[in-house]
């Protein structure tokens, strides 16, 4: 965070975004690893650029595209895993493998269309 960039309050980005506060509250205890906006002295909420993105990241995955809180879970950490050592690095698993993972975990996790249209109707 700089010190130019603007934070904004879980109300700000909530009607940002057209979800309930209460929503990205707990996307933040389901999702910690991956969202945990700093806080004010008062213990508020403050909320960066990049972390309206990762909240939009969440909802696109569980609203958009149908994924499990799990699901969702996985997907980010496999998106966003950094190697912390440089012999991690020398393991990294290339793109074309990460992407196929990326599928075979959307397989796992995705609701058949077929039930996916039942629940709507």
């Amino acid at each position: 965070m700089t010190n130019n960039e603007t934070l904004l309050s879980i109300g700000d980005v909530a009607r940002f975004l057209n979800i309930p506060t209460h929503t990205i509250r707990y996307w933040e205890k389901e999702f910690r690893d991956f969202l945990s906006p700093s806080r004010t002295v008062g213990h508020q909420r403050r909320y960066t650029d990049d972390d309206v993105r990762k909240i939009r990241d969440i909802m696109s995955l569980l609203k958009n595209e149908g994924y499990s809180i799990a699901g969702a879970r996985k997907i980010l950490e496999l998106k966003h895993k950094r190697p912390e050592t440089p012999e991690a690095r020398t393991t990294d698993v290339p793109e074309a493998m990460a992407q196929k993972i990326v599928e075979i975990i959307r397989a796992q996790f995705s609701v058949p269309q077929a039930l996916e249209k039942t629940a709507v109707a």
